[in-house]
């Protein structure tokens, strides 16, 4: 075998391929996914074949940069708004276990590199295991390859466990699934409303003689005012029409802002508003370099376009357009306005609509140097010791906050979601076959001297983490069954866990 796959490129890719087409297999919900590639790289691992360690290392980099810049974006806002909760969860699980760990290997006399591998693979924490391997190979390089080992004989059970887990876990606890989605729903909809239309017949006196640009509809409300109807006559409006009493506008909002707005302006009614052939509606993919990162009440649209934005789909969701609201390459806009008006901002805000699903690749370089750069500074503590983030911990930093800005310095960065995915899944893929190779040269050795007792100690872990994750989220913070189980997947880091609870609703 070590013959046949003496080419390092030609072993790399046969694992690649090999574990992707184990990871693919399914049984009720139930499969490895990526982590096939790590049990296909043990095996090749234990016949003599390995991974350069700079692929490896690669692999992880790309990975968590990749993980990064996927969540940087809401990240901030989410940790604002309830991240507490779940960070107590998190931490608290995370703690169970490495004192679990840490009984156990003193018990069972474990080296301090298995317990580790132990300690990542009954967590299923793939990072955490890129962790310490970072640590060991700096402190400890001999004895870098048994934490691998330790995360191979304790990951399956906690992946498969906690998978069953999930999907008996609402019958265990006899809730209505369909009635908390319907709960759920009603909530995301007092957060982000659904857009109205509505007709409203100008009744108020002191708007008679105004213009809209003295008017300004968003100082009022989160609305857009697109069309008037003046004696059987529909047309667009600009800043500086004047409104009188006895026209009828269009207005587009939230239906709680509606309310507010009918306080001015005056009751509902329902007329045609079909407009002339000179008005146009389109939607458009926002594109152009001159309006993405500016908020709308800088770009002035209105003003200076003639166009009115009445609607903006951003990531499956349909938004009010603001002032303050910051565009983003991508964007949906819904366009109102004169018909060689609409054509020309459309040419100038589309742009290439293939900029859309390309990558910036100078902001996206100069963060993973920053993340290096940031990860091989040392940090000093008291007790004499040097510290380092790593250079992936650095390039995790790093991604979060070029995601959450959106730029770095004046350099804006755009990766579209199938090359952050790509990046992520290759990345995670490089660095299991890496870190299986190098592991599977020891796991026979470590087996035999070891026992079946590390099956039982990392099956242990699990079960004391998990009991402890469900009790947090059931009895202390009393969360609904679908945060139950996003909650304990992301506590346990277990994405074939969290398949398995999205299988069971049709919420995210």
């Amino acid at each position: 075998m070590t013959t046949l796959f003496a080419d390092q490129m030609l072993a790399l890719f046969t694992i690649l391929a090999v574990g992707a087409l184990l990871g693919s297999f399914s049984w009720r919900g139930i499969s490895l996914g990526t982590a096939g590639v790590l049990f296909v790289a043990l095996v090749f691992g234990n016949y003599g074949i390995s991974v350069p360690k700079v692929v490896m290392d690669l692999g992880l980099l790309l990975f968590v940069y990749a993980v990064g810049l996927q969540a940087g974006p809401r990240f901030f806002r989410l940790f604002r708004k309830q991240g507490l909760r779940y960070v107590i969860i998190g931490v608290a699980v995370a703690l169970t276990g490495a004192l679990a760990t840490l009984g156990l290997a003193f018990a069972l006399k474990l080296p301090d590199d298995l317990a580790t591998g132990l300690y990542t693979g009954a967590l299923t924490c793939t990072p955490a295991l890129a962790a310490a391997l970072d640590v060991f190979a700096r402190m400890f390089p001999s004895t870098n390859a048994a934490v691998s080992v330790g995360y191979g004989i304790a990951y399956p059970f906690s992946m498969i466990g906690v998978v069953l887990l999930v999907q008996f876990l609402p019958r265990l606890l006899k809730r209505d699934l369909r009635k908390e989605e319907q709960n759920w729903l009603a909530e995301r909809q007092k957060e982000m409303p659904s857009l109205v239309v509505k007709q409203l017949l100008i009744t108020n006196q002191n708007m008679d003689g105004k213009s809209l640009r003295e008017l300004d509809p968003h100082r009022l409300a989160h609305v857009n005012i697109t069309r008037v109807r003046r004696d059987d006559q529909v047309s667009m409006v600009k800043p500086d029409f004047i409104l009188h009493l006895g026209d009828v506008v269009m207005v587009v909002g939230p239906q709680s802002e509606m309310e507010k707005i009918k306080l001015v302006l005056g009751e509902e009614t329902e007329v045609p508003m079909d407009m002339n052939a000179s008005i146009a509606t389109q939607d458009l993919e926002l594109n152009s370099a001159r309006f993405v990162g500016k908020t709308l009440a800088e770009l002035q649209v209105w003003e200076n376009y003639g166009v009115i934005i009445t609607r903006i789909r951003r990531q499956g969701l349909e938004i009010s357009p603001v002032g303050s609201m910051i565009l983003e390459i991508g964007d949906g806009l819904h366009l109102v306005g004169d018909r060689e008006e609409v054509k020309e901002f459309i040419q100038k805000a589309g742009g290439d609509t293939r900029k859309a699903e390309e990558t910036n690749m100078l902001p996206y370089l100069l963060g993973l140097v920053l993340g290096i750069g940031l990860g091989l500074i040392p940090f000093h503590l008291a007790t004499g010791v040097d510290v380092k983030l790593g250079t992936a911990g650095g390039a995790f930093l790093v991604s979060l906050l070029i995601a959450h800005f959106g730029r770095i310095g004046p350099l804006r960065l755009n990766v579209p979601a199938a090359a952050k995915n790509l990046t992520r899944e290759l990345g995670l893929m490089l660095f299991l076959a890496g870190a299986g190779t190098t592991a599977g040269a020891q796991l026979v050795q470590v087996i035999q001297k070891q026992g079946w007792s590390l099956l039982l100690a990392g099956a242990v872990i699990t079960i004391i983490s998990v009991v402890v994750g469900l009790f947090l989220t059931i009895k202390v913070f009393k969360l609904e069954t679908l945060g139950t189980l996003g909650a304990l997947t992301a506590a346990m880091t277990n994405p074939p866990g969290l398949a398995a609870a999205n299988n069971q609703t049709a919420t995210d």
